[in-house]
């Protein structure tokens, strides 16, 4: 027992050290060098760390999960560590919100049902709050995948289904039989936060109307002698301001939940009790996490409930943000860099906009890439992904502003700059395929729009390169929301991360159709995992040979393949294959995966050597550049 607790261990310090190793910090390096060669190195460490994870996870872990055997409490103990230690992670030198929610919810899952078997209320209790806490987080992390929602209603269901047992253990009786305090603050606790499983759900008059059911319970178990009396020193003070803080929460994006207008007069004057709470006692309040961000909160409660008018509502949130500290990456820091400025996009009507309004959109925008750079080295990615992943959805393109392309691509360099570098690639290979393959074989791009004779193909040159080079820019656009899963290094995927993973292009798709700048690109993204053939990849429902623009989702999807397989420095999982080897694969699937006007093209000396600098000399360009673009930033700030 005590080798398998030295593992878990282990387990939880390699995971620590893969995640500091993906991301070093810019300011270690003077020059773009010594950034790339530590990259290549850290990576490579990375993969080497992955291994003895894996082996571990099957040796030691996985074992346990899939048994039936009642778990000793030595053993208990030293998973709830383990679990403890994945979810969070706290330090001198960081603060990871999380390192591996999925194996803690794996963990939680196995030690629930021995608690279940045990018949141990504390201890049933104790893993049960564990089990919301995890499914939260997971909740929010897939919510994001809207292109998916079974796998955010999973965990959303599984949460909400946690939150009525520990409703039943609110009954006055059963309370009673819970011995420990400890245990019964935790029933409270949990009772209030189970509405936070509907922040998502929108126009669901159900969930609405039974979350502020529960939030009206809360507040009357806050004045109620039974509880008071039976939870001796509990803190009802804060539980109160947690609960209308809920109420306040619940109008998110300009009521992006859909509460109509007699609920929201309710939630209004919740919002002027907040407001009398928070000024009856102020030096109790100041304190607590979320007290600076009451002042919009009460406003667009306020607003919504026809209490005050629009305009004075605007001027509170621009008042707000434009007093923000830009530096500041706490959660209420957070709040004012990123969800005050969503809740002023919210207001807009892009249709509809005016010269001011623009310059506030642009204002917005190069702010929050400024911010969303100097964020990206801390710990709360998820937290920080969920604000951005909407303000991207809702992004309103300005022709003289921030192009949506340019917005996306510096969210990802920021956020993980081998996808960064890894999109550049692909847009040069593609663009390099496409000028030699019009060259030696041009009747294939027969059939793109506008494309009807090898003249036109000749005619629009420029245009069919330029094209191709865009849309391949733009093709893992869809990989911006889901980042926290693509920094899974440390072990073998789950099937669900899986899933997450395989949902890129209809994630990148959605976005491209969005936004009339990028709109032609969103074939190329969603077809671009696809075969040739359409025989095998994803999405499965996607035919590319349907597409007008399939022969440049065919370009790509070799150039994708190309450089993932032949990338040395920012991959964990390969040592890089040469081209030569890659060529073989090419020969080899020829007519199946990649396309069969491809591989006869490497057969041109002229062909060759622009791939291979390509794959040397522009990679390690890619990098430097890429280093030259985060320094930048940073030293700004």
């Amino acid at each position: 027992m005590v080798e398998l607790k030295e593992e878990f261990i282990k387990y939880a310090q390699r995971m620590t050290e893969i995640r500091r190793l993906s991301s070093p910090d810019i300011q270690l390096f003077d020059n773009a060098a010594d950034y790339t060669v530590r990259l290549k190195y850290n990576f490579q460490k990375i993969g080497r760390l992955a291994a003895v994870n894996r082996d571990m996870l099957d040796k030691d872990l996985y074992p346990v999960l899939d048994s039936d055997d009642v778990l000793d409490d030595t053993l208990v103990e030293q998973m709830r560590s383990l679990a403890d230690s994945l979810l969070n992670v706290a330090d001198a030198e960081s603060d990871f919100e999380n390192l591996d929610l999925p194996m803690s919810y794996l963990i939680s899952e196995r030690l629930l049902v021995d608690a279940k078997r045990k018949v141990d209320i504390s201890a049933l209790i104790v893993q049960l709050d564990r089990e919301l806490s995890i499914c939260y987080s997971l909740m929010n992390m897939t919510n994001r995948i809207t292109t998916h929602p079974q796998i955010a209603e999973f965990y959303r269901k599984r949460g909400l289904a946690i939150g009525e047992e520990f409703f039943k253990l609110l009954d006055k009786e059963r309370f009673l039989t819970i011995r420990e305090t400890k245990c019964r603050e935790i029933v409270l606790t949990n009772s209030r936060f189970i509405c936070a499983f509907n922040e998502r759900v929108t126009n669901n008059d159900e969930a609405n109307r039974r979350d502020l059911e529960i939030l009206e319970w809360m507040l009357e178990i806050s004045e109620d002698e039974f509880y008071i009396k039976a939870v001796p020193g509990f803190d009802w003070k804060y539980f109160k301001f947690r609960v209308l803080e809920y109420y306040l929460q619940n109008t998110e994006m300009n009521n992006y939940r859909g509460f109509s207008k007699e609920q929201l007069k309710i939630i209004g004057k919740k919002a002027d009790e907040m407001n009398h709470v928070c000024q009856v006692t102020p030096e109790y309040y100041k304190d607590i996490i979320g007290f600076a961000t009451l002042r919009v909160l009460i406003a667009r409660c306020r607003y919504l409930a026809g209490e005050i008018d629009k305009k004075l509502y605007m001027e509170i949130l621009f008042e707000d943000y434009r007093g923000r500290n830009k530096l500041d990456f706490s959660t209420d820091g957070t709040f004012y860099n990123m969800l005050v400025p969503l809740e002023i996009i919210c207001q807009l009507d892009p249709e509809h906009i005016s010269m001011e309004e623009i310059s506030v959109v642009e204002e917005i925008y190069a702010n929050l890439c400024a911010y969303i750079f100097k964020f990206a080295g801390d710990s709360a990615l998820s937290f920080s992904l969920d604000y951005l992943s909407e303000m991207i959805r809702k992004y309103i393109e300005i022709p003289s502003g921030i192009i949506f392309r340019d917005f996306v691509l510096q969210c990802i360099a920021a956020i993980h700059p081998p996808t960064y570098i890894h999109s550049q690639m692909v847009g040069q290979i593609t663009e390099c395929l496409c000028y030699h393959l019009i060259r030696k074989k041009p009747e294939v791009f027969i059939g793109m729009p506008g494309i009807k004779s090898i003249d036109d193909v000749t005619d629009k040159r420029e245009a069919i390169v330029y094209y191709a080079y865009e849309a391949a820019l733009c093709h893992d656009f869809g990989k911006v929301f889901i980042m926290d899963t693509i920094y899974v290094y440390g072990r073998r995927l789950l099937d669900f991360e899986f899933d997450i993973i395989r949902s890129h292009p209809e994630i990148g798709y959605m976005l491209l159709k969005s936004n009339e700048s990028t709109r032609k690109y969103a074939d190329v993204a969603l077809g671009h995992h696809k075969w040739y053939d359409d025989s095998k990849g994803y999405p499965e429902s996607v035919k590319t040979a349907e597409s007008p623009y399939k022969v440049i989702t065919d370009i790509v999807q070799c150039a994708d393949c190309m450089d993932a397989a032949t990338d040395t420095i920012g991959r964990s999982y390969s040592q890089g294959k040469t081209l030569d080897r890659f060529l073989k694969e090419l020969d080899r699937d020829s007519g199946t995966r990649y396309a069969p006007f491809l591989r006869p093209l490497f057969d041109d000396p002229r062909v060759r050597k622009d791939v291979e600098y390509l794959l040397n000399e522009q990679r390690s360009k890619n990098y430097e550049r890429a280093y030259s673009l985060l320094r930048e930033v940073q030293d700004k700030g």
